[in-house]
């Protein structure tokens, strides 16, 4: 299975309208910014993904505690490294610094670091310190 293209169809299935309430199953996901609840769940092999309020989230393994949920999918092989470099969309990340967690827009990946656009400059951080990336629809104005 392409877990690429399996995400890429659940942002796909945001865009045009699907409803998160509508799905059957929703798992809870406690992370470092709290518990969050999502849908249509995907298991990377270091990250999990599924449908929010907010689009598409990923969160990498390293930000999770604990996920509360029936049934787990099986895990793919796809890594969070992998899905950030196949974005073509903006991409909002948050990254754990100095303790604190900050936003910014992910400009480009490279092997394990990220280019982000934080606080009107540009930073590199290390894949390993996000804490979350939403994936949210774009419509052209």
């Amino acid at each position: 299975m392409d877990i690429i293209g399996e995400l890429e169809s659940e942002f796909e299935a945001l865009r045009t309208g699907l409803q998160t309430s509508n799905l059957p199953e929703s798992f809870q996901v406690n992370n470092l910014g709290g518990t969050t609840s999502l849908s249509r769940i995907v298991a990377g092999k270091d990250f999990i993904a599924g449908l929010g309020d907010r689009g598409l989230l990923l969160f990498p393994n390293s930000a999770v505690f604990l996920i509360t949920a029936n049934t787990m999918p099986d895990v793919e092989q796809t890594a969070l490294s992998d899905v950030l470099a196949a974005q073509r969309n903006p991409v909002r990340v948050h990254f754990s610094q100095q303790g604190q967690v900050k936003k910014g827009w992910l400009l480009s990946e490279h092997g394990p670091w990220l280019r982000i656009a934080a606080e009107l400059t540009v930073i590199w951080c290390p894949v390993g310190a996000v804490t979350l990336v939403e994936v949210s629809a774009v419509e052209n104005l």
